[in-house]
């Protein structure tokens, strides 16, 4: 026991070497104490992080977790299994991190309350690896609060030097006042080695905002080499390097994680850019990707592929610069493909019904139908919000990724369906859109970004007014102003295109600011099939056999009033078809319907949560029903008609990754959304979809289906369009 506590006493003094000697003379003299045995564990394992000998801390952590429960120590194991799940996280298997630390949350959050922000620190450096850096940064400075609170300086000044990492490369100045903190309160608790840590972030910040010598943090970076402390040296050298500065060539150990290796990977692409070879530069690049989508591929949740996204952003843009730099449209086209479909090449993986998780939903749906919720039902609903969230992101995913489509495969299909393909993206300062026809190809450039920026800025609030009842003569400016905005996006957009844009089916994949766009509306694209699939590739791939509808389902939500009299004349068009309305629409009944249906439709109000997208909703007669129910389906629909305001919208997020209602329909199975990206009157939602299931009850495809309804009543404003594959 002496030579474990001297063992202890030797980490915090900073010597390791010493530590680890304590700790091997000490654990077969300890063979009959698993108490003693465990904290070897913990304290060896932490060793082991810092040194990057994650197998190495893996065993130590697991070694722990055995000898606490074994003697029955809960909080110790609930200690023991966080520690296991954060080496699991460096380790790069993060469904199995966030597992594990999710355990340790639940155990100490009964048994030790006190030890939850220690919980939250380590879940903040896993959501970081995931790509979700608000939350994280929200739980880390909780966690500093709670903990200065408690006056635990140590811990408090652990949880700053996180935050100040997270916060490094987007905003150096407040990483390095909040390391500047940590240092402090380091020094002030005994603990040199981590004030050093917290010193170095600070240097590389400063020197990133000019205010610092370089000669200074490099000092630090070899300082930290020299105390076995590899991780944060190479942390502190990617920094360098990404701020501008000279560093060290970059030495990245086979653990490294994903994310420092993407960030080293667009540094060896900057290089060799700047030396002018571009066709290295895109190879560096590629195989950056490649190894994303790869991790991706292990992830169950659309969420954490979606997030981990963010993660690619710099290397997306510095792709799809030097392809466009080639004017060559066959490079330009797997470019944009790479960019607009990461997680469109993952194959989705049907999650199992999960009990616990269908029992959480319903208990959401039972709190947000209250009026005058006490703070304990807020509180309830906050944490079940959490919990719903974190258990999706625990399935695993395939590890399988789809291969992109060629420009020669996609001109194929396109003259297999008389189609013309357009992919629009900007790349600064200037947007830009690839028309791809069976027989030509060509890149146009458009117009300045900012200006397509400004023209889309007050869009969805001309929509939102224009959906809804005024009087004529405020109608009409109102008209007016939505008709003169469209007008110049067209301009803007589509009338550059000249005579590439010919025919009657027309594929949009609109990516970063074209996304969201009421594309049906454009001048140039009116009386038009459109379709508007994640990429290329998927819409290849989901055009692999025709569409069908054996069986039809219809629900009508709640205070809507012409959603019953929508599902029950589109049901007349569909033998047999299964219609709910009123009482009998509830999410378990829609459920069920929806997971034994080839066609759904679906008439409710509905809501996109911008800042969590699988939190959108269809209001139900017992409740709101959730993006996230979509994992209880058994199997999805084929087609899915959402005739509801917003659904058609999505979220950005960092990557140019899209999220919402209808991306979650589409990576679930679905080949076929029909959806609105913005607000729609019950008026024309009850006119137009029941004459879009006349058509699709005669045979055709739901993009042609809808463009022959909207062209019966060219005075109705219909923002509905076609996701995925309308043909």
């Amino acid at each position: 026991m002496l030579y474990s506590q001297r063992g202890l006493i030797r980490i915090r003094r900073g010597d390791v070497k010493g530590a680890l000697a304590d700790y091997a003379t000490a654990e077969p003299l300890l063979a009959d104490e698993p108490e003693e045995l465990a904290r070897i564990g913990i304290n060896r394992g932490n060793i082991y992080l810092d040194q990057g000998q994650i197998e190495a801390a893996i065993a130590d952590f697991a070694m722990a977790v055995q000898q606490f429960r074994l003697l029955g120590l809960v909080v110790g194991e609930g200690k023991a299994k966080g520690n296991l799940g954060y080496a699991h996280m460096l380790a790069g298997d993060l469904v199995h991190a966030l597992r594990l630390m999710s355990e340790s949350y639940d155990i100490l959050a009964r048994e030790s309350p006190d030890l939850l922000p220690v919980s939250d620190q380590d879940h903040a450096e896993a959501l970081i690896a995931a790509g979700l850096h608000d939350e994280a940064e929200q739980l880390l400075r909780r966690a500093a609060a709670q903990f200065g609170a408690r006056r635990q300086l140590l811990r408090q000044a652990g949880a700053e030097l996180t935050l100040a990492q997270l916060l490094a490369r987007d905003d150096p100045a407040e990483a390095a006042r909040v390391a500047g903190r940590a240092a402090n309160r380091f020094e002030k608790a005994g603990a040199p080695q981590q004030a050093l840590r917290s010193r170095a972030i600070k240097a590389a910040c400063d020197l990133a905002r000019g205010v610092a010598d370089q000669g200074q943090a490099e000092a630090l970076a070899d300082h930290l080499r020299r105390l076995d402390m590899r991780r944060d040296a190479q942390l502190i050298q990617l920094l360098l390097a990404a701020a501008g500065h000279r560093a060290t060539t970059l030495r990245l150990s086979a653990g490294t994680p994903v994310p420092l290796r993407l960030i080293a990977a667009n540094l060896r692409a900057r290089k060799a850019e700047q030396s002018g070879t571009t066709g290295r530069a895109l190879r560096i690049v590629r195989d950056a990707l490649d190894e994303l989508s790869g991790w991706q591929a292990t992830f169950g949740s659309l969420d954490l592929q979606t997030s981990a996204a963010s993660h690619a952003q710099p290397l997306l843009e510095r792709g799809l610069r030097l392809a466009v730099s080639t004017g060559r449209p066959g490079v330009i086209h797997q470019w944009v493909e790479r960019t607009g479909a990461l997680t469109g090449r993952l194959n989705p993986l049907r999650p199992p019904a999960n009990p616990e998780l269908a029992a959480q939903l319903t208990r959401l749906r039972a709190l947000s139908q209250q009026d005058d919720p006490t703070p304990e039902d807020i509180h309830e609903r906050d944490q079940l919000l959490r919990a719903v969230r974190e258990r999706s992101w625990m399935g695993e995913g395939t590890a399988e990724l789809h291969e992109l489509v060629t420009l020669g495969r996609l001109q194929a299909e396109l003259a297999a369906c008389e189609a013309t393909f357009v992919a629009l993206f900007n790349v600064e300062p200037d947007a830009f859109a690839l028309v791809v026809t069976p027989t030509r190809s060509r890149l146009v450039r458009l117009c300045p970004t900012a200006e397509l920026r400004a023209l889309v800025a007050g869009l969805p609030a001309d929509l939102d007014v224009a959906a809804s009842e005024l009087p004529p003569m405020i109608a009409k400016a109102v008209s007016e102003s939505l008709r003169e905005r469209l007008s110049g996006l067209d301009n803007a957009i589509l009338q550059p295109l000249g005579s590439y844009l010919r025919g009657s089916r027309v594929v949009i994949n609109p990516l970063g600011v074209f996304s969201g766009l009421p594309w049906t509306l454009i001048p140039s694209l009116a009386g038009r099939s459109v379709t508007i699939p994640r990429s290329a590739s998927a819409w290849v791939t989901a055009r692999s056999r025709p569409h069908e509808y054996a069986t039809a389902g219809f629900a009508a939500g709640p205070r809507l009033p012409r959603a019953g009299e929508e599902v029950t004349q589109a049901a007349r068009c569909w033998p047999h078809a299964r219609v709910l309305v009123g009482a009998q629409a509830t999410a378990d009944a829609v459920g069920a319907m929806a997971g034994s249906v080839d066609l759904l439709h679906l008439a409710a109000h509905g809501h996109h949560v911008a800042d969590n997208p699988l939190f959108s909703t269809l209001e139900l007669v017992d409740g709101p029903w959730f993006g996230y129910d979509l994992d209880q389906l058994p199997q999805v629909p084929e087609t899915v008609i959402l005739s509801a305001c917003e659904l058609g919208a999505t979220t950005i997020r960092r990557g140019d990754e899209l999220l919402g209602l209808t991306t979650a329909w589409l990576h679930a199975g679905a080949r076929c959304v029909i959806a609105s990206p913005a607000s729609v009157s019950d008026e024309v939602a009850a006119v137009i979809l029941p004459e879009m299931h006349v058509e699709l009850a005669k045979g055709s495809p739901p993009a042609d289906a809808l463009a022959a309804a909207t062209a019966k009543h060219p005075e109705l404003l219909s923002t509905f369009q076609c996701y995925g594959a309308g043909w």
